[in-house]
């Protein structure tokens, strides 16, 4: 028995996937650290309402990045992987300038007027135009993010997953080291606004400096020559009805973390708002161990419909049953030191946001067993059926709310809001996702 359990176990550390999920989390763990004890600063150092008004700032600026995603991200990482697979150079340079090309038309676009509106934005949802203003200098940080953002997507199809984990805690390093130093000289939100724009600008020429190294020691990755000489060649309309249903797909979902803080924004207190975001802030700890293993399978799954069906199907279910249960085990555990941990890190201004630990952690223990939903619908190109199961979602969640608000409080109406999102996206999905594979 025990000698079956070890040749099952250097079964799995043999496969290059378990090794690169093992490495990216192991950078996660890390970078989840950093995160981790910048938030602690936050809190410490504004206290409740001023930590409010923080997780307000980065709910607008998400609400906003929805107009601003047009599924550019998704559409190379999935179109790219299997012409990575294929060694097609002409593909592979096509969908790379692709990449640019977009988020250089949705910057001087959408995202200009984002920061032209910012304020005027945060006024009407917030009732706080200074919200609006902080968050202007969020929009530039993502901008000058579309060269790292490429870095990434390039570092993960082709596999290079230490160099990527050290890229990514490069970034959570110097983004929350500059943001929580400016924080405690004094600078409050500004410097944390200020941090993500700096960073920003940081990163940017250090991508650019690592793509330059990478391109002339790999002929498959087009040089900054090619890539301008082909600015206006690509197959601009194949990828971007692709994209546009990966987008509406990926703004859909976003609307799931995002509404209920702006709903919460609007119709309750800031106090109130950093109570939910601590309690998700710690629910969020344990899913560190579901961003590896979701961002790989953006990449194995496609690869393994390339080998045939059969391999997809094994890697889906597999991945998502040893997830799910594993997962699920880790919250039910994390969740015995809740008060110990909340007490100790946050302190006592912020032990009100364990009671809403315990009921949303029913919405996030499925999350394991969802870890390839997203990845799975991309791969069968079934975009269609997601985006009709998360608006009737979003729209069913909306008309519950809104009769919960007649009977309670809005801050119990959003902890059954987010917990009613994530159910109705686990089963209902679920139920979809295996329909799908049964057909193929």
């Amino acid at each position: 028995m025990i000698g079956a359990v070890k040749s099952k176990i250097y079964y799995l550390w043999g496969l290059k996937f378990i090794k690169d999920v093992f490495t990216l989390q192991v950078g996660s763990f890390f970078g989840t650290g950093l995160t981790f004890v910048a938030s602690v600063i936050y809190a410490r150092i504004f206290g409740a309402e001023m930590y409010g008004k923080y997780a307000l700032i980065f709910a607008l600026t998400g609400l906003v990045g929805i107009f601003m995603d047009w599924g550019v991200g998704y559409t190379t990482l999935t179109l790219l992987s299997e012409a990575y697979e294929k060694n097609d150079k002409a593909e592979i340079k096509s969908l790379i300038v692709y990449f640019i090309k977009v988020n250089a038309i949705i910057s001087v676009t959408l995202g200009l007027l984002a920061i032209i509106i910012g304020p005027l934005l945060a006024g009407i949802l917030y009732n706080q135009p200074e919200i609006g203003e902080l968050a202007r200098l969020i929009f530039l940080a993502v901008i000058f993010r579309t060269f790292f953002s490429l870095l990434v997507v390039l570092l993960q199809i082709m596999r290079k997953i230490k160099y990527l984990t050290v890229l990514e805690n490069i970034d959570k390093l110097v983004l929350n080291g500059l943001c929580a130093l400016l924080v405690l000289l004094g600078a409050g939100l500004w410097g944390i606004a200020w941090g993500q724009f700096i960073t920003s600008i940081i990163l940017m020429v250090f991508s650019l400096w690592i793509y330059f190294n990478f391109y002339k020691r790999n002929s498959l990755l087009p040089s900054f020559m090619d890539i301008y000489r082909s600015f206006n060649q690509i197959k601009f309309l194949k990828y971007f009805k692709f994209g546009f249903t990966v987008s509406l797909d990926k703004n859909i979902s976003n609307l799931f973390s995002i509404l209920p803080i702006v709903f919460l924004g609007a119709l309750g207190t800031p106090e109130q708002v950093a109570m939910i975001k601590i309690a998700l802030g710690f629910l969020a700890l344990p899913k560190m161990f579901l961003s590896s293993i979701s961002r790989m399978l953006q990449v194995q799954l496609p690869k393994a419909k390339v080998f045939g069906l059969h391999d997809l199907k094994s890697n889906f279910y597999k991945s998502s049953l040893y997830t799910g249960f594993a997962f699920a085990a880790l919250t039910l555990v994390s969740l015995i030191f809740a008060p110990v941990f909340i007490k100790i890190f946050y302190g006592q201004q912020f032990t009100s946001s364990i009671k809403f630990i315990y009921p949303l952690s029913l919405g996030i223990i499925f999350s394991g067993f969802m870890v390839g939903y997203g990845s799975l619908y991309r791969t069968l190109n079934k975009m269609k059926t997601v985006i009709m199961v998360n608006v009737v979602n979003i729209i069913s969640g909306l008309i519950i709310y809104r009769l919960v608000l007649l009977l309670i409080s809005p801050l119990s109406g959003t902890v059954i809001l987010i917990v009613y999102f994530s159910l109705f996206s686990f089963f209902v999905n679920g139920i979809f996702l295996r329909r799908h594979l049964n057909k193929v």
